[in-house]
Formats: C-alpha cells, structure tokens, sequence
C-alpha cells in the first residue's frame, strides 16, 4: 500500500520562508558552508539550490557588504601619543622611512 503526500501551499511556503532565513543567516555565520549545512540539518546540495534559487529572484542574500568612506581628518591622535609606523627586533619608528634606513638598522 503507497503512501500519498500531499503538499499544500502553506507548507511549501513555511519551506521556502525557512531556507530563505537560513541562507540569509549564513553570511554572519563564520561557519563553512559545510559545518553550517550540518548545524541546520540540511543537505549542501539542499543550501545551493536555494541560494541560487534566491539569486534568481534577486533577493539581496549573501551580497557584498555596502563600504562606507572614512573621514581619517576627523580621528585625532592626543600630542603624547604618536601613531606607531613600524616595529620590529624592538626598534619602534613612528614615522616613514626609507627601505635602506631599515635595512642598515636591522643589519647591524
């Protein structure tokens, strides 16, 4: 004797609203897809479909993060702290200098 599923529209829907929150999720995840699929309890082959199946529709999910431009003018530095150039073998430079300058510094 067979079985018959019926799917209904709600169901298909709670489906797709679940493993569209799942793939928008992954991003900030800091997990693989691999070790994310698994603490989701979903096939890999079962997250790629639905990511492509999102990219498709062009739902913004696992896009490029917007840049926003820094002022650097606007961030002083107090006059007893200077910002720290380069260091190394405890030498501290806090200002550019030229290769050669570091070269005969680290060759002494």
């Amino acid at each position: 004797m067979q079985k018959t599923v019926v799917r209904t529209n709600e169901h298909a829907a709670s489906k797709a609203d679940r493993m569209k929150e799942i793939v928008s999720n992954y991003p900030g995840s800091g997990k693989t897809v691999k070790q994310y699929c698994a603490a989701n309890k979903i096939k890999e082959k079962t997250f790629y479909y639905w990511l492509r199946k999102y990219r498709d529709t062009k739902v913004p999910i696992l896009t490029k993060p917007n840049i926003l431009p820094v002022n650097l003018d606007l961030i002083s530095v107090p006059g007893d702290c200077q910002p720290l150039f380069a260091e190394l073998l405890g030498i501290k430079i806090y200002q550019p200098v030229a290769a050669e300058y570091l070269l005969a510094l680290i060759n002494r």
